[in-house]
Formats: C-alpha cells, structure tokens, sequence
C-alpha cells in the first residue's frame, strides 16, 4: 500500500488508468473478430494470420504517425471524441495508397495526467474509425507522464499493418506516360497545416462556432472506397497527401523504387 501511494504522490494514478481501461473496453471490443486472438487486455495484441496463406506473396505494409499540433485545439475546445479519426487515418491511408490493406491497429497515448473519461473519449474514436476501415485495434497504451506533460496535455500515436500481394502492389514502378490524374475530395483539412492555423487563430478576439467545426472535422477514411475502387478499376499509384502538401507528396509517386 505504501509503494501505491508513493507512485501516485509522484503523480502517476494507476487507478484512473485502471477505470480508462475499464471505459475503453467495449469501444475496442467492438472493432474484433475472429481473427483477434485473446482478448482484450494482454501484453500483445494476436492476430490470427492464417489468412495470408491465400497470397501467392503476401507482403506486409506498415506505417505510423500522429495527428500533430491539431490536439492543441482538440484540447483548447475540449473536443476529444474526433481527435482518434485523425490518428487512424493518418496511419491506415498511408497503408492503403500501396494496394496494401489495413489488418490491424495500436496505439499510444501519452498524457500528463489520466482523465479517465477523457481518454475513454479518444480512443472511442479511433475505435469508431476502426470499424469504419474495418480494421481491428488489438492493442495499445496510455502513459502517465507527470513532470514532462502538463495535467491536461495529451499526445496520440498510432501503428497498423496490412497485407498486399506483391503483385498488386502500388508505387511509380507502375506510373507512366498516359495515366490520368485523379484527385479525391478531402474532408477539410485533415491534420496538416494546424500549427499555422493555431498561429493565425492567437490573434484572433473570437472565434466562430462554424470555424470551429470546421477545424476539428475529422479527417475521412479512405480505406474502404480506395480498396473497392482497387477491384473496379486500374490504378497505378496513389499519393496521400499530408503535411508536404502537393509539391512534396506528388513527386514521392514519380521516384522509382527497386522493386526485385
């Protein structure tokens, strides 16, 4: 007992981050199937990949990244239910613009101090935005960072996995002389571009309640219509555009990568 009250005088609170985990069970549990071996709660997530037996060369795609100084206003405005959609697509459109697609997903959350209900608000959307891939969330981890993160701040990360035949695979080796451009609509903006937006926003006496809407949008996931679109139609490459913007992205779609 005295070693529990210690750590929580060093400002870490295992009971919160126990009632968290209790808050955040069925949001996770609803994104499983099947193929989610052991439950919720383990050390590791398990994913069944018996699946992969089907590909002639099945290859893995993974990818991970965070949603960026767009939390700050997630945190200003006390808006954290949205702020999970950012993460999962910011990882899984990476994934699918390679043909590749999403298996599964963790995370990682980084907070100052845990608010139980305000961590169960996160992860409940990245749960929603899971389900809407189609993609399970095995696993993941809050941690208590008391000195380094002030009580009410908080950061998101994210890593996922998917699986394309290495036939299928997108990229420039496949781009060529001929091909139509397609963009696809966004969302808004996404989570690129809110550290010169939070800039503008300081000089600003109010703010509107459209503005606000509008800034904390939830970027749109892809995955779903990108993979049917895949199974109709020939695509030689795709580009998802995040923080470059188009003149750092695009090019990544014209360098030839060695493929053997």
């Amino acid at each position: 007992m005295s070693d529990q009250s210690a750590y929580q005088r060093s400002g870490v609170d295992t009971r919160a981050g126990d009632l968290a985990v209790e808050l955040m069970r069925s949001h996770v549990q609803a994104t499983h199937s099947e193929k989610v071996l052991g439950g919720f709660g383990g050390f590791a997530g398990l994913f069944d990949a018996s699946a992969l037996k089907d590909y002639h060369r099945p290859v893995l795609a993974t990818s991970t990244d965070g949603v960026g100084t767009k939390i700050e206003i997630a945190r200003q405005l006390g808006r954290h239910d949205t702020i999970g959609q950012d993460l999962v697509a910011m990882v899984i459109d990476d994934i699918v613009v390679a043909g590749a697609t999403p298996l599964f997903l963790t995370d990682y959350i980084a907070c100052g101090q845990v608010d139980p209900e305000r961590i169960a608000q996160i992860v409940s959307g990245i749960a929603r935005a899971c389900e809407a891939a189609g993609i399970a969330l095995i696993g993941g981890e809050t941690a208590e960072h008391p000195g380094l993160l002030k009580p009410d701040e908080y950061d998101v990360a994210a890593a996922s996995t998917g699986v394309v035949e290495y036939d299928h695979i997108l990229g420039p080796h496949r781009v060529g002389a001929g091909d139509a451009v397609v963009a696809v609509a966004s969302s808004g903006l996404h989570s690129n571009g809110y550290s010169l937006i939070r800039r503008v926003l300081e000089g600003a006496d109010s703010v509107d309640e459209t503005l606000i809407d509008t800034l904390m949008t939830p970027t749109r996931i892809y995955v779903k219509s990108v993979l049917e679109t895949l199974r109709t139609t020939s695509v030689h490459g795709m580009v998802h555009i995040t923080g470059g913007g188009f003149y750092e992205n695009i090019p990544r779609i014209f360098t030839q990568p060695d493929m053997a």
